[in-house]
This record gives C-alpha cells, structure tokens and sequence, in this order.
C-alpha cells in the first residue's frame, strides 16, 4: 500500500546554504523545507527561494525535516480497507504528535504501523528521522533502506532525499568509530565579531560547507538568548566542535557520566558530520548556559539555569513550553509527592535517581516558562544582573517578581493542579491525593 504525498515540489539545486548564508560551495545534499499554501495543500522544497513570505514563520509549518522531524500529512486519497483507513490514522497522529514535540508517543504509533504492515514507507521515513535525530545511526539507516525498498515512483523525490541520507550516514558512522583512521591536519578556524568557532579536521572533511553552517546556527542561539536572557557576552565566545571520537579522546576522562557537551569559558560540543537540528538544539541550550554564567557569575540557581537553557534548546526546534504529557508527568509527580521542591533543586540536581532528574529537568522548565510569561527583556536582564551582584535567589525574585523561590515552587505546583482538575484524579484513583503539598524548608 503506497500513501501519496498531498503535494511534492521536486528538489531544486542544492543551494539552501548558499542562498542563506552566502558564502561557501554547494552543501552535499539541500535542507528539505515544508510548508502549506492558502488552499491547505502541503508542499515539500529544497529551494526557500520558493516559498512565500507568509509562510516562512514556524507557526505555518516550514521546518527542515532532516533538522527536526516534523512534517506535514504524508498522506492523501481514501483508504480502500478498514486497514489501511487505521494505518492512515496512525500516521496522521504521528505526525501531529511530532508537531507538538510528543516524539515518544509518535514512535509508538509509528512502531505499531509497522507491526500492522512492515512495509509502509512513510512510518519507515519517520522512524529514519527521529532515529536520526537521536543519533541512533544503524536504526536510522535500516529504517531508509526499508523505505527505499517499499516506496514507489511517486515518492521519487523522498527517494533521492533517502538515498542522500543514507550517504551521509557513512560520514556520521565514521566519526563515532574510535579505532577507525581519522583526518590528519590542524584544526579549522572561523571567527566573526560574537564568536571564534574551531573544529575538528574530520568535519571539515565530511561537509566542505560545515563552518558556516554552524556559524549560522550560533548567531541564532545568540539572538533567541539575548531575548529570552535579556544578556548577551560582552566579547566574542569561544565555541570547539569535536566529532564523537575526538571529544571523548579529548574529555572522557573530566565525567563520570556520559556528555556531549560543557562550558569552561569556551563552548565545547560533539557535531555531527553533516550539522543539523539536534547540534542547533545543543548549542541554544549550551549558549544559554554560558550567558547565564557570565551574567551570574556561577550556575546557581540550578533549576533556573537548566529552565532556561532547556526553554531555549526546545524554541530550536520551535516547540514552545512543554507537552501535554510531560505536564501531567508533573501533575503525577505532586499526587505521588515526587515533586522536588525548587530550592532543593537550586544548588544543583545531584543526589536524584534518574527518575527524579527527569522531573526536576521538567519542573526546572516549567518553572523558568512561568517565569518567561510574566517578565519582559528588561526584567529578565535585570533579573540575572542582581544574582550576578551577590543578591540572594530570594531577594532577586522578590524585587521582579513579587515573590520569592517558595512563591514560584507553589505558584507553578497551582498551575499544573488547575490545568488537571479534581476529575483527573478520579480517572486516576492509584495516584495520591491532588492536596498540594508544602514546600520543602
């Protein structure tokens, strides 16, 4: 069974990088662009050139699907079963799920249409991205070589963009490979007036475009920052970019744990061979940590500090606040009194199991949106500046805001309890009681 796109504009020259930065050759394969025109009908592009100015904003649908996995209805015409009516469904769901960020809930759909029918391109096309995204290379390419082999004449132009990919997954595989020969020669270097940007000679090799691309990429962390932190650096920053071997060659031995990135006065992150949606969202939330430093002189609160920079990582891929599951994640969390009060969570997040940092990622997140929603620029600068002075947490937050740590930890608490009301709990009769409770001294 073979499902149509509603509109597909065949490829253009690769130019995306070219026509948007100006300068550098011809990128290895163009970003895919999508978007929806006045009659509702989607179109797929990799030339920006030709999509209208109203419809460039991500609120009406343009996004790079090789960045962030987040199309439009892949399908069109009616089903000729009860079957394929349900897998039409499912991926329909799926791709609204993508659309509001709820990747885990679209994988699941997506997995259960392939148990249905295994050889359904389009949830294969899906599952490539998302696995792409998460840098779950062998998955991703199993995934495009199975959509290459189901998928018809009519999705010719996904067709060259899978077999695009798949080249480039090459490229990512051999970056990983610790044992494996690496690009000799110095490291590359790029600078401008807000950033001195140096990389790894394996992904200069791999993508002859890369330095601008993630220059790109920086200057658009710096200006979501600057409006979410209401700061910017007063120098240029330092940013290195590492393929995977090189960064754990280089830093294993500085964690406990697995990283991908950190900051000690430089940003230093691991890229991808061919930099895309998950390297722009690192570096909004590495950028937004290293703001926050400059600005505060330290990390502190932590949950403020993880708030934001988690606020920006998620604007990356223009996705706005958090999900409705992981909101209920928190109304679950104050009914079985998992909920971490945020002056707990100021010093830092450790001494918490893996559950628990999950929820303090989120608390941390909705705490900062709170926070977002009720102060302008001007505020939020001023905000940063009187922590940065030596002013307590408390003191900082009672003058902009009104009220203290206490205040936000309930103010928020109050806010998930109204979004899910008493009859919530009654469709939940195994979780505790919706009373909301103290918050900790």
């Amino acid at each position: 069974m073979a499902h149509l796109p509603l509109h597909l504009v065949a490829p253009a020259a690769p130019l995306v990088a070219v026509a948007l930065l100006g300068l550098g050759s011809p990128p290895a394969w163009a970003e895919t662009f999508v978007w929806i025109d006045e009659s509702g009908v989607t179109h797929i592009t990799d030339d920006p050139s030709g999509i209208p100015e109203d419809a460039r904003s991500a609120e009406n649908g343009i996004g790079d699907l090789w960045d962030s996995p987040v199309g439009d209805d892949p399908i069109s015409g009616s089903a000729q079963s009860a079957s394929e009516a349900r897998i039409q469904r499912l991926i329909r769901g799926a791709v609204d799920d993508l659309r509001r960020g709820e990747t885990a809930r679209a994988s699941v759909s997506l997995d259960s249409v392939l148990r249905e029918a295994p050889g359904e391109p389009v949830a294969h096309w899906y599952l490539a991205l998302l696995d792409r995204q998460r840098g779950r290379y062998d998955s991703a390419r199993a995934h495009l070589e199975a959509f290459l082999a189901a998928a018809g004449d009519e999705l010719e132009p996904w067709r060259q963009s899978a077999r695009r990919r798949l080249a480039a997954l090459d490229d990512e595989a051999r970056l990983t490979d610790p044992s494996g020969d690496r690009a000799a020669g110095p490291w590359r270097g790029l600078s401008n007036a807000y950033f001195r940007v140096s990389y790894d000679p394996e992904l200069a090799q791999a993508s002859p475009d890369y330095a601008q691309t993630v220059l790109r990429y920086l200057e658009e962390a710096r200006a979501s920052v600057s409006a979410r932190l209401g700061a910017v650096p007063d120098e240029s920053m330092g940013v290195v970019f590492y393929g995977k071997a090189a960064y754990l060659e280089a830093h294993r031995h500085r964690f406990s744990f697995q990283t991908v990135g950190f900051f000690d006065g430089r940003i230093h992150v691991v890229s991808a061979a061919h930099p895309a949606g998950e390297l722009r969202a690192l570096l909004f939330h590495e950028y937004s940590h290293a703001v926050f430093r400059e600005q505060t002189g330290g990390d502190r609160p932590y949950w403020l500090n993880e708030g934001l920079a988690e606020l920006s990582e998620r604007e990356s891929l223009r996705r706005k606040g958090l999900t409705r599951t992981e909101r209920r994640a928190l109304r679950d969390a104050i009914d079985t009194g998992k909920w971490t009060p945020l002056r707990r969570l100021a010093p830092s997040f450790s001494g918490l199991d893996d559950a628990g940092a999950r929820t303090a990622y989120l608390e941390s997140a909705a705490a900062a949106l709170w926070i977002s929603e009720r102060t302008d620029r001007a505020q939020r600068a001023k905000l940063l500046g009187m922590l940065g002075s030596g002013i307590s947490t408390d003191q900082a937050f009672l003058a902009v805001l009104g009220v203290d740590t206490d205040g936000v930890d309930r103010a928020v608490r109050e806010a998930i309890l109204a979004e899910f009301p008493p009859e919530f709990a009654r469709e939940h009769p195994h979780r505790a009681s919706a009373k909301l409770p103290e918050a900790a001294p």
